[in-house]
């Protein structure tokens, strides 16, 4: 990348929690063997041997990670991964494939840098390797929580939990899943359409939400907040 680009890009990296430990300096060496990369909304990705020889950073956009079950035609959205995210981090810290699929939600940019060279710079910028790890850590946990839930909490709970989740609380409204697809909605708590359509209209009727098409809008965030609790299971 060129010294105009990789400046422009250096405030975004800058931005990103992986890299708070790193100075300018060597934040621009690692924008100098970096390369912007623009994927189309619903692409496929990760699925080539070219591409899994490549470490990525979000920059815009949203893709989700999953697993599919092709004899149910169901899939699990295991991760959403957003602005500031990492992609192929496993092949950074250890050779492997995933089995996960991953599909971008909205159009996405990325910053790629071949692995061998993101395995060089890190070797020369040790905290970010331990960034690194609390990143993956903290994955784990989510993914965790995801089984947990799936287990042990009924689909209702699990509905709440996840608006919850990606709602901003200082101002009530839902982001990054307002305007998914119900199929979208039912992948992220692990269950069918028709579950999931029986849920919301719950919700609408008691005054939880208001649903207009695609988008969703809590009316009243303390009863939601009420629903995702596990005192109601």
């Amino acid at each position: 990348m060129d010294a105009i680009r990789s400046t422009a890009y250096l405030k975004k990296i800058r931005n990103n929690s992986l890299f708070s430990d790193i100075n300018d300096e060597s934040l621009l060496e690692l924008l100098a063997i970096a390369n912007p990369c623009d994927w189309p909304e619903r692409t496929c990705i990760l699925q080539t041997d070219q591409e899994l020889r490549k470490f990525y950073i979000i920059t815009i956009g949203v893709v989700k990670a999953y697993d599919y079950d092709s004899k149910n035609d169901r899939e699990l959205i295991l991760s959403l991964l957003t602005e500031n995210d990492a992609l192929n981090v496993c092949s950074l810290i250890s050779e492997g494939s995933t089995s996960l699929y991953y599909e971008t939600l909205t159009p996405t940019e990325v910053l790629y840098i071949p692995l061998n060279k993101m395995q060089e710079w890190t070797s020369k910028n040790p905290l970010f390797f331990k960034q690194i790890l609390a990143y993956v850590l903290k994955k784990m946990e989510h993914l965790e929580d995801i089984v947990s839930d799936i287990c042990l909490k009924d689909t209702s709970t699990r509905l709440a939990k996840l608006l919850l989740h990606y709602t901003n609380k200082s101002t009530n409204k839902i982001e990054t899943i307002d305007g998914f697809t119900h199929n979208q909605l039912a992948g992220l708590i692990g269950t069918t359409r028709a579950v999931l359509n029986r849920h919301l209209q719950e919700f609408k009727e008691e005054g939880i939400l208001d649903i207009k098409r695609k988008h969703l809008e809590i009316i009243d965030y303390p009863l939601l907040h009420k629903k995702a609790s596990p005192l109601n299971m």
